[in-house]
This record gives structure tokens, sequence and C-alpha cells, in this order.
């Protein structure tokens, strides 16, 4: 009955008598009936009085939704709402009971957050996830990666063809004095013990920050994931931040992402078009040129023969591309100067002028990640193109922003002191003539 092919009103009633099963036999067992009617029976054994089988009816409900625990994370992607709700509720029960793993549960629930058209399931799931956060508080940090890819699936899937834009980390603000916007996970953060914990945070951002790096046991990156690294990116932009050192925590890491993984592919594109491969980015090279006169024209410059290189290497340009913007948003939003952003190491402690801080007034951070190649799998030489000079352009202003000179060391004019005051006490020491 909750198969894919069933109408959506019978899913709804038979999640709904589930659900009822659940909640009654729960009733029977927390009102001392089943121990009463096990009492009550003369061919019980006293072992079986002690172990009790009170719930022995209870589990057979609970063990077929445990066994069909896919099926049922499968329909929060449905399209009906009524159906996501109802799925939500029921989930929310099993949970409580301890009949389906958290740890499997959570992603989807982050996922339901997304579901920006149904404000009572997204409170539901929140709940929930409030919940679950309070009984293990490492869960929201350990399960987030899980969770963005859960939420982004969720709105590609369950929003296509809505005639809206299909993705989005953005919504409209629920509440505060002033109009904007905040991302999908704000309410997340905001209602959990995450957000006063340096640590937990740090874990949490570095959880989403992961998802940009290259996967060593992968020759390549997929393309088809480059949008959800822009959902991702949208996500780390515009979180509500409240000290300085969550944003220095991000632009440190992508600064070490870009330095190793944007160095290299910036090589291959050297060895590639037979450029300079001691120093691939030193200024703009001919394709840059001609991209921005508009004149670029692959078969005059003898790249067709090397188009699915090339378009390979611009996915991997396009992984990093959004956390080189996202460095340049961040320290403009927070006004964080490059110095601050050089002597930054992760693991310093807050300093107290830079908590309570805010978001300067300015548009929220945003990504669009064009498609490089099309669903043959072939180059799309106009978009590859442009993520190629975008990604030389900004690795070049980064690498310009990177350069600086280390002042000097001063002397503590205290520990000076101190010095001077030793050899004070150490003359009376010398026997006089």
């Amino acid at each position: 009955v909750i198969e894919e092919e069933t109408p959506p009103s019978v899913q709804i009633e038979s999640l709904r008598c589930w659900r009822d099963i659940l909640i009654s036999e729960e009733n029977r067992i927390d009102s001392g009936a089943a121990k009463a009617k096990m009492e009550a029976q003369k061919n019980v054994t006293l072992s079986k009085r002690i172990g009790g089988d009170q719930d022995g009816d209870s589990t057979i409900s609970g063990s077929v939704l445990t066994k069909h625990s896919e099926r049922l994370y499968a329909l929060t992607l449905s399209k009906d709402e009524k159906v996501r709700h109802m799925i939500i509720d029921l989930i929310g029960h099993l949970l409580r009971q301890g009949l389906i793993n958290p740890m499997e549960t959570v992603p989807h629930l982050l996922a339901v957050q997304g579901d920006v058209k149904c404000p009572s399931t997204r409170a539901l799931a929140l709940k929930l996830l409030q919940t679950e956060g309070e009984k293990r508080p490492d869960m929201l940090r350990q399960r987030i990666c899980a969770g963005i890819k859960q939420a982004y699936h969720f709105q590609r899937n369950v929003y296509s063809g809505s005639g809206s834009t299909n993705v989005t980390a953005l919504i409209a603000k629920s509440d505060g004095p002033k109009e904007g916007w905040e991302t999908i996970f704000d309410a997340v953060i905001k209602e959990s013990a995450i957000r006063n914990k340096k640590a937990q945070r740090q874990g949490l951002l570095k959880g989403i920050i992961s998802l940009f790096e290259k996967d060593p046991d992968v020759k390549s990156s997929n393309a088809e994931q480059l949008p959800m690294l822009a959902f991702a990116s949208e996500i780390l932009g515009n979180l509500p931040y409240t000290s300085l050192s969550d944003p220095l925590f991000i632009i440190y890491h992508s600064s070490c992402i870009a330095a190793l993984d944007g160095q290299g592919v910036l090589t291959q594109f050297a060895e590639l078009l037979g450029g300079d491969v001691c120093d691939p980015n030193s200024e703009e090279d001919d394709i840059e040129k001609l991209s921005k006169e508009g004149k670029f024209d692959a078969t005059q410059l003898g790249l067709e023969a090397k188009g699915a290189e090339f378009g390979q290497l611009c996915v991997e340009a396009a992984r990093i591309l959004p956390l080189l913007k996202l460095k340049q948003f961040l320290r403009k939003a927070y006004n964080i100067s490059e110095a601050r952003v050089t002597s930054y190491v992760p693991s310093e402690k807050e300093l107290i002028h830079e908590k309570g801080i805010s978001i300067s007034d300015c548009p929220p951070f945003s990504f669009t990640m064009i498609s490089i190649l099309d669903t043959d799998g072939s180059i799309i030489w106009t978009n590859a193109v442009k993520i190629y000079s975008s990604f030389r352009t900004m690795m070049r202003d980064a690498e310009a922003d990177d350069v600086h000179i280390d002042p000097e060391p001063t002397k503590s004019p205290k520990r000076t002191a101190k010095r001077k005051r030793d050899q004070v006490e150490e003359s009376p020491k010398v026997s006089p003539e």
C-alpha cells in the first residue's frame, strides 16, 4: 500500500494506521494493561513473568516498519505534501520508540528543511532534529554532509517541473525585525547547542567544506555534483554567524583547498595547452583575452581534439570556484582585513571583540553553476571557457591577497623589564672591593 504506484490518499491512510497502531501499543504498555493481562493468565511461567512479554505484540508492527525503513525514507521525497507530513509524523514515533536508526534518519530530516513550500512539515522535522540534538549533540556535525546532499536532491526531485526555481538554499526570514534571507538550516543551528560551542561549530563547517575536497579514491570529479556544491556554498555564505572566527575558519580552509588543488589544476591546464608549467597563471592568456572580446573559437586554437581533457579540467576548476567567490564575499560582508585573514589560525582562542558580529547590509551570497558538459557528455565550449577564465582570474586575485610580509617579532616590554629586575637582583651577589 505504500508503493510508488499507490495513490497518495491510500498512502496517507496506511501511514496513519501504522502511526495509530504504534501509539495504541505504546499506551497499552505504559498504562500497565499488558502486564495485567499477562498476570491474569494461569499458564504463564515465572520466567516469563520476570522477563515480561507484554510488549510482544507491539514488536510485530514495529519490526515490519523497521524492515521497510528504506521505503519510509523514500516517501519523504513524495510530491504530495500531505504524504510528506504524515511520513515525518510516523518517523517521529519510530524514533521515539527506538525502532529506527537515528544516524540514518537525521539526514532525511535535514533534507525536509528544504521543503520550503510546506512550513508545517519543516517545523515538525525541526522539532525531531532538536530532540535528537539534545540526546546526541554530535549527531548534527557528523551527518551534515549527508543532510546537505539529501536536501539538494529533495528539492531537485520534489519541486521538479513546478515552474519555479528547483533548488534554493535560501528562504525569506521567518522572524526578526528586518526583512531578509536565511538558509534552510538556520533554524536547526539556532535551536541547537552547537551554536555556542566553537569546536562543534568548526566541526560542522569543516564537514560542509569537505564536500569540496577531491576524493582521493576517484580519478576525476563528477560534473553532476557541481550544482550540489553551489548549493552547499550558498549555505556556507549565509549561515547565521555570531563570531568572526567562523567566517575566518571558512576562509582559511577554502584557501587551503585552493592552494593545493587549484594550483594542480592550473598546472594541468598549462600542460594541456602548452603553457608555462613553472608559472602557469602569471597573467591573462590568449583564451582569456579572446573570451573577453567574444572572439573565442576552439577550432582556430586547435582545441577541438582536446575537448574531453579540457572539459574535465574545467569540472575540476568549477569544484573550487565557489570557494574562491565565497572567500571574497565573506571578507566583504564581515569587513575582514587582509591582515586578520593572514594572521588567523584555527586553534587560536576567540577574541572578545570579535564575538557578537553581524553581517553587513548586502545581498545574500549566491552562486549559479553553469553546465560544462551536455547530456551526451560533450563539452559546451562557451560555458567551459567562462569557467576557465573566471577560475584563472580568481586564482590570481587569491594569490595576490595571500602575498604578505610577516613583521619581525617584537620583544615584550614586560619580559624585558623582568630580565632587568633579575639582573638588578643578581648584582648584590658581587663582592665589593
